[in-house]
């Protein structure tokens, strides 16, 4: 079946990690010729929001992390499975971050920190009765009755300061009022992280940010095939042929230039679009200015809104993830610094070297600001004389404990500031800024959006009813048992996205019923008891 598709062609709305993915079956398990793949992204770089980016003089950044996962990522690493490691001759990709993962493993001692500086004992979930019997009966609920419910909505006062919600909300970005049926999914997808929620074992590392450790491979790999990169297009609409089924037969885009254009698709091509981006309109600040917040059209957003009215009910509804952009946004900050004090200050309060402790989350931090260290360098361009770390604040509307300014005000300095008083580190806070080469924050819009609270229908399936062309592929697309937020979410969308466009006698990697496995349950009960 698939030597019949050598001719056909292949259009990507989008550059990330989904369409990456996407090309690579097509090519490997679809017969596709790599030159009749085209892939259209509206950035300077491919990649999507698995970036990082700098220069050891001017700073590096990260706009966000992405958490894999050993036992549950199964379609992610499968993908990376089939990528050669740019650095280990004769690795695959998935070895290559395993080796490194388990060379380093996760173990946070510093999980939590209360506003004295003192490392909480986080051992314990910190559950009162109704807690655990509101877990219980959100566990036992059907998924299909919670359409727009929040979390606030099921849990009382105490739940949000429980242990247990400081961590797990930090780990994975939850707000109070995030979408339950996301949360229920959490809850069982992530059933194993939850017994060591506390130290974060389960957390698996990439040697270098993402972007270095996964998508330039990835972006090699596809260029001995000779895939095509439209860099600095957007696309801007999708023509439907007439009638009531879903065929794309044009692509509009326009380029940074301004001159627009179209593409027309003939019979047997496919289109594959990345229906919202959690990164659109992000905004980088530096050491003496804030990051700008620019929520107006976002352009994946925009043709979303666009294409699913022509095909009312068919290509789900955007609406409740991509306008509400003051419940979406977080602001997250890279500092980048001349030597080691700064991470050398940090090992020894925390008692982890880098890379090993994960998240360490100030809980009475107005901000709710956490920081990781990553193992060093981070980055290639890094150097054995530059050192890096990361954080996030999930309430960047808040006032300061100690620079009295909304987060979302804040210039990188500032950040650094409130943070160097968060680790009671003020003796050092000459020196530390001394070796400052730069903090930049990012100010993310809509990096939230897709734990909104939604109607299960506002999630198109991956292969909508009716369509003979197109697939999306994103966290905004519906698939069963599964997470968002993830890059598994992200690769197991193009893996259906293919196998079901080409009709495809394969099995996409299925999502691992942990949470129906007996000795799992035992231990997730006892503890919600610890």
């Amino acid at each position: 079946m698939t030597t019949n598709n050598t001719s056909k062609k292949a259009y990507f709305v989008g550059g990330g990690i989904a369409s990456l993915a996407a090309a690579v079956y097509l090519i490997e398990d679809g017969g596709f010729d790599g030159h009749n793949i085209f892939v259209l992204e509206s950035l300077p770089l491919l990649g999507g929001s698995n970036d990082g980016s700098g220069k050891k003089t001017e700073g590096f950044v990260c706009r966000g992390g992405r958490m894999l996962n050993e036992e549950t990522y199964e379609n992610f690493w499968d993908l990376t499975g089939r990528i050669p490691s740019l650095d280990v001759p004769n690795l695959s990709v998935k070895d290559e971050i395993l080796a490194f993962d388990h060379a380093n493993p996760t173990n946070a001692k510093a999980r939590l920190i209360d506003k004295n500086g003192r490392i909480l004992d986080a051992h314990s979930m910190g559950f009162d009765h109704d807690d655990r019997m509101k877990l219980l009966k959100l566990f036992m609920t059907d998924e299909n009755e919670l359409d727009n419910i929040t979390i606030r909505d099921w849990f009382d006062d105490h739940f949000f300061t429980t242990n247990f919600w400081y961590m797990w909300q930090t780990t994975f970005a939850w707000q109070e009022w995030s979408s339950l049926f996301e949360f229920r999914r959490y809850m069982n997808r992530m059933i194993l992280e939850f017994s060591r929620i506390n130290t974060l074992e389960g957390v698996t590392r990439t040697p270098y940010n993402q972007y270095e450790s996964v998508i330039l491979p990835l972006q090699k790999y596809l260029d001995r095939f000779g895939v095509n990169y439209s860099l600095k297009r957007t696309v801007t609409d999708l023509d439907f042929s007439e009638g009531e089924g879903i065929t794309v037969t044009t692509i509009h885009y326009q380029d940074a230039d301004g001159q627009a254009g179209t593409i027309t698709l003939n019979d047997g091509d496919l289109c594959f679009f990345t229906n919202g981006c959690i990164t659109d309109n992000t905004d980088n600040g530096d050491y003496q200015t804030p990051a700008r917040y620019l929520p107006g059209n976002p352009p994946s957003f925009a043709l979303w809104r666009k294409i699913a009215d022509k095909k009312p009910g068919l290509l789900g509804n955007p609406d409740p993830f991509f306008t509400k952009p003051d419940q979406t946004k977080w602001y997250s900050f890279t500092p980048t610094f001349n030597g080691d004090k700064m991470l050398q200050l940090i090992e020894g309060y925390s008692g982890n070297k880098p890379g090993s402790g994960a998240l360490m989350t100030f809980t009475d931090s107005a901000w709710r600001m956490s920081i990781v260290v990553a193992a060093q360098p981070h980055f290639k361009a890094q150097g054995a004389d530059t050192t890096i770390l990361w954080g996030y604040g999930l309430y960047p509307d808040k006032i300061g404990d100690f620079v009295k300014k909304p987060m979302i005000d804040c210039t990188g300095e500032e950040i650094l500031t409130e943070l160097i008083h968060h680790l009671h580190f003020e003796e050092h806070e000459a020196e530390i800024k001394a070796s400052v080469v730069n903090v930049i924050p990012v100010m993310l819009p809509y990096i939230d959006a897709l734990f909104q609270p939604h109607a299960k229908a506002d999630r198109p399936a991956v292969v909508p009813k009716g369509s003979t062309n197109l697939a999306l592929i994103s966290q905004f697309v519906e698939i069963p048992d599964d997470m968002v937020f993830t890059e598994e979410y992200s690769v197991r969308a193009a893996r259906l996205a293919v196998y079901t466009l080409l009709g495809l006698d394969k099995k996409v990697a299925p999502v691992t019923a942990y949470s129906k496995r007996p000795d799992v349950l035992v231990k997730a009960v006892h503890t919600a008891y610890r």
